[in-house]
C-alpha cells in the first residue's frame, strides 16, 4: 500500500477535507481486496487557466472527457468547482442495489475528480463500495466493473471502502497520478438515441453500460446479495481547443465629485485550454467604449492589442471623470476573436456636483481646492519613540481622493532639501477623516536625530495629484 497523502470526502457532496493514503481503506471491520485489474486510462490534458486543473482526461479507446459542469446532465456547476472546497467530475457512474431483503444497501461509486481545497486545486481517481444494514459480521464479495474486493461487515452490517488514487492535497506536482487506478476506460451508455449530445450519460438515468474490463454489472454476493447491470453516467466530452477570454463582467468607478478623475485597471486573461498549434491563442484588436456616459470615459493606458497564448494577461486601464452630477454608464469592449464572443465590461461611475469645484485638480485653482485639511501630528518625538510606533498623522482628505503621496525631507537652514529621504504613495479607502501611520523599516532607521518637513499630497492616480500639505517634526535623542 502506498503512502501519498490525499484528502477527500463522499464521491458526491463537498465536505471537510481529511488526510488518506493514496490506496484509502476506510472499513469498519477487517478488509480483504483482490488485486483490481489497473485503469486503461492514457493521457491527462494540460492544465486548464480557468480551472487550473487538468482540461481532460482519456481513456485509450479514444474517449476525452473535460470537466462535466453543463446542467442538467452533470453533477456539479462551474459555481460548485469555483466555492471553497468545490468539486467537479471529468467521470461519474454509480450504481445501487437493495441487500438482506431490502433492509440494506450496497452503493458503488466510481469517478475521476477534481477538488479545489483552499490549499489549491487537485485531481484524483475514486473507488468507493458501501454497504448499509447488510447481514451483521458477515463475509460478502462484490464485483464491480473494474475489479472485485471480499468486505467483512461489522457488528451493525456496515462497511465503506475507498480506494482514491492520486493527489488531492495540494500542492500537486503533477496530475498523472490520477491514471493509475482502478477505472478505465471510461464507462459509457451502450448505444441509445436519448444519449444527450456530447456526453457519456445523462447523469441520472440508471441505464446498461459498456467499458468495464471486469463485466458491466454491480454484484453484491453473500448473505441477502443482489446485483445490477443499470449505472448512473455523468461525463462531458472535451471540446477542441478554442480562444478564450476572461475579464471582469461589471467595474465600478463609484462616486466622483464633477471634474475629479477616477482610475481603474480591467485585467483580460486568456482562458483557452492550452495548445502546441496555437488555436487557443486569443487575439485582442482592441477597446472601444459605448453607451450613453460613453464621453466620461477614456482609455488612458492599454497593453491589449495582439495574440496572446493560454494563460497570458494584458491590461486595459479607463479613466473616469464625471462631466455632470448622475450615473453615466458605459461600456468597455474588447475586440478578439474568443470562442463566444468579445469581451463587455459594463461601467458604472456616479458624478457628485461640488459648489465652486473647478475641473479636476488641472490648474492651480483646482490644485490649491483639491488637498487635505486639519492636518495634525506630534511635533516633537523622541529617537526611541520613532522606532517603536513611527510617526502618525490625522487629516482630511477631499472627496475623489483615490492615492496620496508622503514625501519626509530633511530640513536645514530652515529649508527643506530637494531630495527626500522617504517617499511613498497609500491608497485610502474613502474620503473624509483619514488616519496614517507610517511604520517602515526603511523610514525608522532614516529618522536620525534632526528637524524634517513632512509633505502629504492627496490626487486621483499618480500622475494627477493636488495641492501638497506640509508639517514639521523633530525628532529628539530623548
Amino acid at each position: 500500500m502506498s503512502t501519498t497523502r490525499c484528502p477527500r470526502t463522499a464521491g458526491r457532496g463537498a465536505g471537510a477535507i481529511r488526510r488518506r493514503t493514496i490506496t484509502l481503506v476506510s472499513a469498519l471491520a477487517a478488509l480483504a481486496v483482490a488485486a483490481p485489474a489497473h485503469a486503461d486510462l492514457a493521457a491527462v490534458g494540460p492544465v486548464d487557466p480557468s480551472t487550473d486543473v487538468p482540461a481532460s482526461f482519456q481513456d485509450k479507446s479514444g474517449i476525452k472527457l473535460g470537466l462535466c459542469m453543463t446542467a442538467p446532465f452533470c453533477l456539479s456547476t462551474a459555481a460548485d468547482f469555483a466555492a471553497p472546497d468545490g468539486e467537479a467530475f471529468y467521470f461519474n457512474a454509480g450504481a445501487d442495489v437493495p441487500i438482506n431483503g431490502g433492509a440494506g444497501s450496497a452503493k458503488l461509486v466510481l469517478a475521476q475528480e477534481a477538488v479545489s481545497p483552499p490549499s489549491g486545486p487537485a485531481a484524483f481517481m475514486r473507488v468507493r463500495v458501501r454497504l448499509d444494514a447488510a447481514v451483521p459480521n458477515s463475509t460478502y464479495v462484490v464485483q464491480h466493473p473494474f475489479g472485485t474486493m471480499t468486505i467483512d461487515t461489522d457488528g451493525n452490517g456496515n462497511a465503506t471502502v475507498t480506494h482514491d488514487t492520486g493527489c488531492a492535497l495540494a500542492p500537486c506536482p503533477t496530475f498523472s497520478g490520477a491514471l493509475s487506478g482502478e477505472i478505465g476506460p471510461f464507462l459509457t451508455w451502450t448505444p441509445d438515441p436519448a444519449l444527450p449530445a456530447n456526453h457519456i450519460g445523462d447523469g441520472l438515468t440508471p441505464h446498461t453500460v459498456t467499458g468495464g474490463t471486469n463485466g458491466n454489472s454491480f454484484i453484491v454476493s453473500g448473505p441477502g446479495g443482489a446485483s445490477t447491470d443499470l449505472f448512473t453516467v455523468a461525463g462531458e466530452l472535451a471540446g477542441p481547443p478554442v480562444p478564450v477570454i476572461n475579464s471582469p463582467k461589471a467595474l465600478d468607478f463609484g462616486s466622483s465629485p464633477v471634474g475629479v478623475p477616477v482610475e481603474r485597471t480591467v485585467t483580460v486573461r486568456s482562458f483557452g485550454i492550452p495548445d502546441a498549434a496555437g488555436a487557443s491563442t486569443l487575439s485582442i484588436a482592441g477597446p472601444g467604449l459605448s453607451g450613453t456616459g460613453a464621453p466620461a470615459y477614456h482609455v488612458t493606458a492599454n497593453t491589449c492589442a495582439g495574440a496572446f497564448p493560454s494563460g497570458q494577461s494584458c491590461a486595459v486601464t479607463v479613466q473616469y471623470v464625471p462631466t455632470a452630477a448622475g450615473a453615466q454608464p458605459a461600456v468597455l469592449s474588447i475586440a478578439s476573436n474568443a470562442t463566444g464572443g468579445n469581451g463587455s465590461v459594463a461601467l458604472t461611475g456616479s458624478g457628485v456636483a461640488r459648489a465652486g469645484a473647478g475641473a479636476g485638480v488641472a490648474g492651480a485653482g483646482a490644485r490649491s481646492r483639491f488637498a487635505v485639511r486639519g492636518l495634525r501630528t506630534t511635533h516633537r518625538l523622541s529617537r526611541a519613540s520613532v522606532r517603536s510606533h513611527g510617526l502618525r498623522f490625522t487629516m482630511r482628505l477631499p472627496g475623489g481622493t483615490e492615492i496620496v503621496k508622503v514625501s519626509v525631507l530633511r530640513v536645514r537652514n530652515g529649508k527643506a532639501l530637494r531630495k527626500p529621504v522617504w517617499f511613498a504613495f497609500r491608497h485610502p479607502t474613502h474620503a473624509g477623516l483619514y488616519r496614517m501611520r507610517l511604520n517602515t523599516r526603511k523610514l525608522r532607521h532614516r529618522l536620525t536625530p534632526g528637524l524634517y518637513q513632512v509633505n502629504i499630497t492627496p490626487g486621483v492616480s499618480k500622475r494627477q495629484l493636488g495641492a501638497t500639505s506640509s508639517t514639521r517634526i523633530r525628532i529628539t535623542r530623548r
